[in-house]
């Protein structure tokens, strides 16, 4: 069944983003099939309902009003209260992170010290002291699906390098940066900026893993050679989640401008550390804005049906099939949120 939401008043960054949600399959599956908490007054309760509704067993309805979630959200946190339009990055951020703290099953009391006897020089030893900590602390479904690994590494003039490791569960591009990026990683700063106003997917991972340079004031203390000096800084995946959400923020005025070539299937051999984990994703879900600012104008969503392999236009309560996908939405669509999944 394919089934829109209705717009409850200026919903529809709501319902765009539940879509995408609902169409990941794993996800859809757990609520359905696995989750068994009867608090009625969690997130994880409202999804169960909303997922229910969405996909039922024989489809009797076209449009669904996801009141009792929308209520929900408003009750919780109050940047959705109202009926004033919202982000949709703002949605996503929230239902991550609440579900995964009512559904994490591990014992969040443990205390994990190991870092502490670490030498943070050791790259190996840091990684695997990460990965233990957390995974003895986070198991979720929200973990399994949405969390990956990237390190942040300062290299010190001495030679040493200090490593950080993070989770992240999506990656926010801003695309008027990542345009300036690529202009002066391929041309010259003299270069008249304004005749490239088209970046790919690919220059925004480019970026994404550019080198800062920590000079003058911002020189930093190195514990190995004790000193303040100059140093750098830069980002890598370490591991890919199995659902990659990436945020294309467009800025305002000229900026929003800015366009982007996205992909069906994206590889990330070049960008991910640990590739035993995977790098290969397909393009599961796009949600798609239009409007000067992502807190007006409109949010439409297009999802793939994980069951029969057909793309879906999610406009609100109207529903269509995507015909060409091509040049309906990889050609066509001014993305906002990008849903990945891995190829197992």
């Amino acid at each position: 069944p394919h089934i829109g939401l209705n717009n409850i008043g200026a919903t529809c960054y709501m319902n765009s983003t539940l879509q995408c949600f609902c169409h990941i399959e794993k996800f859809v599956n757990y609520f359905k099939y696995k989750y068994n908490n009867n608090k009625s007054n969690n997130l994880s309760s409202s999804f169960k309902i909303l997922i229910e509704s969405l996909w039922p067993n024989h489809k009797s309805y076209n449009y669904y009003a996801p009141e009792e979630f929308k209520n929900k959200i408003s009750k919780m946190n109050p940047l959705f209260e109202g009926i004033a339009a919202n982000d949709s990055k703002d949605l996503v951020n929230f239902i991550i992170m609440t579900l995964h703290e009512e559904l994490n099953k591990a014992n969040k009391n443990q205390i994990n010290n190991i870092n502490i006897f670490i030498d943070q020089r050791n790259k190996n030893l840091v990684f695997q002291s990460f990965a233990n900590s957390f995974m003895s602390q986070n198991c979720s479904i929200i973990s399994d699906l949405f969390y990956g690994i990237n390190c942040n590494t300062t290299d010190c003039n001495c030679g040493s390098k200090i490593y950080n490791y993070q989770i992240y569960f999506f990656i926010i591009f801003p695309l008027e940066e990542v345009r300036k990026y690529k202009i002066q990683s391929e041309f010259n700063y003299n270069y008249n900026n304004n005749m490239i106003n088209t970046v790919n997917i690919y220059d925004c991972f480019n970026y994404d893993r550019k080198v800062n340079f920590m000079t003058g004031e911002n020189s930093m203390f190195c514990n190995n050679c004790k000193k303040i000096t100059n140093s750098c800084m830069y980002t890598n995946l370490v591991t890919g989640p199995e659902i990659l959400i990436l945020l294309l923020n467009r800025g305002k005025g000229i900026e929003f401008n800015v366009k982007i070539n996205f992909v069906e299937y994206l590889n990330l051999e070049n960008y991910i550390e640990y590739k035993n984990t995977g790098y290969q994703y397909r393009l599961i879900g796009v949600i798609t804005h239009i409007g000067e600012s992502s807190m007006s104008g409109h949010f439409i969503a297009y999802c793939l049906d994980p069951i029969i392999e057909k793309w879906y236009k999610y406009n609100d309560a109207i529903v269509n099939e995507v015909t060409d996908f091509q040049n309906e939405v990889i050609n066509f669509a001014m993305p906002y949120l990008l849903f990945y999944q891995k190829i197992m």
